[in-house]
């Protein structure tokens, strides 16, 4: 029996398994997918990418579902990417302003 076999006789049998003190969840797109919309913290959706390619490198999820999570989690990432980008600079900016009046003062 093959890991794929197994993965797909986990899947159906019941949706978690304890194996060697290990959990072995089923792969649910559409949970995953509400997930990765409603995370706005850029270490979760770090992580649920990381957890999507592990699937994916193991086997248990295939083309279409990392596909599809791929174009879910990385528009997200790149907007929050650029967000705290852009936080950063206003705050650069400020200090400077800052900076600029105790020197002139």
């Amino acid at each position: 029996m093959t890991r794929v076999e197994l993965a797909r006789i986990l899947r159906r049998e019941a949706p978690a398994y304890q194996l060697e003190g290990t959990t072995i969840e089923a792969f649910d797109l559409l949970e995953y997918q509400k997930r990765a919309r409603e995370t706005c913290c850029p270490k979760t959706l770090f992580q649920l990418w990381e957890d999507v390619c592990r699937r994916y490198d193991q086997h248990e999820i295939g083309e279409y579902q990392f596909e599809e999570m791929k174009a879910v989690i990385w528009p997200n990432l790149t907007a929050l990417a650029s967000l705290r980008r852009a936080i950063n600079d206003t705050d650069k900016g400020v200090r400077q302003s800052k900076e600029d009046t105790r020197k002139r003062a």
